[in-house]
């Protein structure tokens, strides 16, 4: 299993558009914090509503390289090779979605360190043992948040076999077409990019859902792509 993590871990770093893919989910957040024109002096709630807004742009990093990832075995004919050093496609599934989970935890991790430290800067932060529970709470469910649009963004990679379409697919709805479907039925909330709106916000706003509520919404969505992409990849045969 390490041997396999290993091999994933090389594939993953030596594509381009994943590692393009991680650097916009680093540097965005980081580029929104230190070009926003905001007070120097907001409240411990007002700086952690920051923190959350520029973890929210990172998204699309998050999309762009969880695509790149599972999407470089079509695009470049990979997959026979792959399967040819690991013929378990039930392994190498699960291996990839591990490798991609590891990769965007640790994104977010960095992501958030850095972010938090370009606050403590700009606002001259004095952390308190309550406040520093708050935000390991808050930031810790915003990259489960990451992870799990990632696993999505994976999972139609492996059900299209395609690096662009879940790109065309999950882009377009984090950038702003899931709000617009939400303009028009408030079904839309229900949508894996707006489920968890309400952990990127403060205070919550009562048109989402609530926090776990859109969480657990989320979750769903994970565990029915995930297992129709596992079940597909395991079953379709390789051309």
């Amino acid at each position: 299993m390490y041997a396999a993590l290993h091999s994933e871990q090389t594939k993953f770093f030596s594509f381009g558009w994943c590692i393009l893919g991680i650097f916009g989910a680093v540097v965005v957040p980081l580029c929104y914090l230190l070009t926003l024109n905001v007070p120097k002096t907001g409240g411990e709630k007002e700086i952690l509503s920051l923190c959350l807004q520029a973890l929210y742009l990172g998204h699309p990093g998050v999309i762009f390289a969880s695509a790149a990832y599972f999407g470089q075995e079509y695009s470049n004919s990979a997959l026979r090779t792959t399967l040819l050093t690991q013929p378990s496609r039930l392994k190498i599934v699960c291996v990839k979605f591990l490798n991609n989970v590891l990769i965007i935890v640790i994104t977010g991790v960095v992501t958030s360190v850095i972010c938090l430290f370009v606050l403590y800067i700009q606002h001259d932060m004095k952390l308190s043992s309550v406040y520093e529970l708050m935000i390991t709470g808050s930031l810790s469910v915003s990259i489960i948040s990451w992870v799990q649009i990632a696993l999505i963004t994976s999972a139609i990679s492996v059900i299209t076999k395609s690096l662009i379409v879940p790109l065309a697919i999950m882009l377009p709805l984090m950038l702003g077409l899931s709000h617009m479907f939400f303009s028009i039925s408030q079904s839309a909330k229900f949508l894996p990019t707006l489920a968890t709106m309400n952990f990127f916000s403060i205070p919550e706003s009562s048109v989402f859902l609530d926090k776990w509520s859109g969480l657990g919404i989320q979750f769903c969505w994970v565990l029915l792509m995930v297992v129709i992409a596992t079940l597909l990849f395991s079953q379709r045969s390789i051309r």
